[in-house]
């Protein structure tokens, strides 16, 4: 992140004369450089630079990460480490077995979900479903609002009395040989690394710079709408027909619950960091992405620090559409 941050000064200070630095400097403070810094984090280019020598075909991280990769088309499972804009290859398995095709939609239809979810540490299961398992998040927030039930979707293994596992039988998870089950999860022993897990019908997911670097942009763009209380700005970037809160009321609501939080003009300071940008895979092709984040909030009145998820459509016009924030 640090390396990001001198990047942005280097990049920044080249686009403001020092002068006009100063001048904002000596009439609104120190507080107001800021705010035209941050403004100029809206710049599409500026992360198309920053982006410039990374592998980010599944993604962008701050923070080091795995990412499991099942396409439930070819039956095959890899993982990828992802370090400082780095992708490798780590594991691969073929001939896995996944639930039945299509999304899953209700608890009992015996599918895998598609989607991107996180991977939680590995546990001893039932004997049935081998030596060691990992559940994932799924439902997630975003199929929470869109009515979508069930859980336990796991990555396991074959029962260890030898009983054989079909589509049927797996329930919607995802099964591993016990023998490549265990290399799968030397591969993940680390504690402090972030696991992802992208499951997909078909090999189709994969993120651009372009998207990425617009995603950027339009983050910032939408958290300096926010620190500024310019609500038609900020509202600009909601998806009207499809948002849905994390407590499910529509956009109608939030947006009149904005208008009057941002009537009051508080002063704000916003800050994100620990920023992750991953392409969500869907049955419909959409162009969809889950941003995740760190956030720091102050008012007067109020504060947060925690983590903050949101869901993303790219419109056709590129720009950001959020589907759900929690």
């Amino acid at each position: 992140m640090l390396r990001l941050i001198t990047i942005f000064f280097l990049f920044i200070t080249s686009l403001f004369a020092s002068a006009d630095l100063v001048k904002i400097y000596l009439n609104d403070g120190l507080e107001a450089v800021g705010v035209a810094i941050e403004k100029e984090l809206a710049n599409k280019n500026l992360w198309l630079e920053q982006l410039a020598n990374k592998d980010i075909s599944l993604g962008y991280y701050d923070n080091d990460a795995f990412i499991v990769r099942t396409n439930k088309t070819d039956k095959v499972v890899r993982v990828y480490s992802y370090k400082n804009g780095v992708l490798q290859q780590q594991f691969e398995q073929k001939d896995v077995i996944t639930g039945l095709m299509g999304d899953k939609e209700k608890e009992g239809d015996l599918k895998t979900p598609v989607g991107f979810y996180e991977l939680g540490r590995k546990f001893r299961p039932d004997q049935y479903y081998g030596p060691l398992a990992f559940a994932t998040s799924y439902p997630n927030l975003l199929d929470q609002l869109q009515g979508k039930t069930g859980g336990g979707i796991w990555i396991h293994g074959y029962p260890l009395d030898g009983e054989r596992l079909d589509e049927f039988k797996t329930r919607g998870c995802i099964a591993l040989t016990n023998d490549q089950l265990e290399n799968f999860s030397k591969v993940l022993d680390d504690g402090k690394t972030k696991v992802f897990v992208l499951t997909e019908e078909k090999d189709y997911v994969s993120a651009s710079k372009d998207e990425i670097a617009g995603l950027f942009a339009d983050l910032f763009a939408w958290k300096h709408a926010w620190t500024i209380s310019d609500v038609d700005t900020y509202l600009s970037f909601y998806d009207k027909d499809n948002f849905r809160r994390f407590d499910k009321s529509q956009f109608s609501q939030f947006a009149e619950m904005k208008r009057s939080i941002f009537s009051r003009k508080e002063h704000k300071v916003i800050k994100f960091s620990n920023i992750s940008i991953s392409p969500y895979p869907n049955i419909n092709g959409d162009k969809m992405y889950r941003i995740s984040f760190f956030e720091d909030y102050y008012t007067k009145n109020y504060q947060f620090r925690g983590d903050k998820v949101l869901y993303v459509r790219l419109g056709n016009n590129g720009k950001m559409q959020i589907l759900a924030e929690k």
